[in-house]
């Protein structure tokens, strides 16, 4: 039986209001238990979790069958999110949806060839999932924000965008600055942390989109110790990302 995820609607309003999504992968992870607790940590202190394909599979589904019920008893009006990425094919997208996840997150095409950018969103609105692909060019973006057919994502993630920085996504988003996409979520992965975060912020919200942030720096001393699954590291890395980061812009 495949878990009841959170609607599309109550993730887009914690999405908002957490304005980060701390990545974590098998640096973070080495057992069911570390993933438990760090993303019920990350939670904790007010953020979106979203861990990857490249921990194990069945650290995931074990982790999961755990996470789902502490989802299941979080508020209504301050849920559990629980978000996977590095998605990148049709395989692991159903793996995804069947274990329960509420947001999916990919680097590209998660078709893969076996369909377009399009039908990741269709099936991810089928099982009302909240979902995210990514896009690095012009062309990429117009395909997903551009389209008659209602086919839209929740939110476009950029990566990597360190390669970019700040002002290259400010210019990449430049043209296509309408009303109608006034509060459409952009989601720069990859060279982002407490220091450029806010200049990815900025740039981005002064073309009129909303900013959230994708980084692994909140977990920075997870991985520097070396101490996975330690939740006193955990809080500790969590609350010192705090203290360092200074957001330009308020999640809504």
């Amino acid at each position: 039986m495949i878990p009841r995820n959170l609607t599309r609607r109550q993730v887009n309003e914690a999405v908002h209001r957490s304005g980060v999504i701390v990545v974590l992968n098998q640096k973070h992870v080495r057992n069911p238990k570390d993933l438990v607790t760090t993303m019920w940590e990350i939670y904790q202190a007010g953020y979106i979790a979203e861990c990857t394909f490249r921990i194990d599979t069945g650290i995931l589904k074990e982790g999961m069958a755990q996470l789902v019920k502490k989802r299941d008893q979080s508020p209504a009006d301050n849920p559990f999110v629980l978000g996977v990425g590095s998605v990148i094919n049709p395989v692991e997208l159903e793996s995804a949806m069947a274990m329960g996840f509420d947001l999916i997150v990919a680097p590209a095409n998660v078709m893969s060839g076996h369909g377009e950018g399009k039908d990741f969103v269709r099936l991810c609105r089928q099982a009302d999932v909240f979902c995210a692909p990514a896009v690095f060019t012009p062309t990429e973006l117009q395909y997903f924000i551009e389209r008659s057919d209602g086919l839209e994502p929740d939110a476009v993630k950029i990566f990597p965008a360190g390669t970019h920085g700040p002002e290259g996504i400010g210019a990449l988003l430049a043209p296509f600055t309408r009303p109608r996409h006034a509060g459409r979520i952009i989601l720069p992965t990859g060279g982002v942390d407490e220091i450029t975060g806010p200049k990815y912020q900025t740039a981005i919200s002064a073309q009129g989109f909303t900013p959230v942030l994708g980084m692994s720096a909140p977990l920075r001393e997870v991985e520097k110790q070396s101490r996975p699954g330690d939740i006193q590291v955990i809080q500790r890395s969590l609350a010192e990302f705090q203290q360092k980061f200074r957001p330009s812009c308020i999640p809504k």
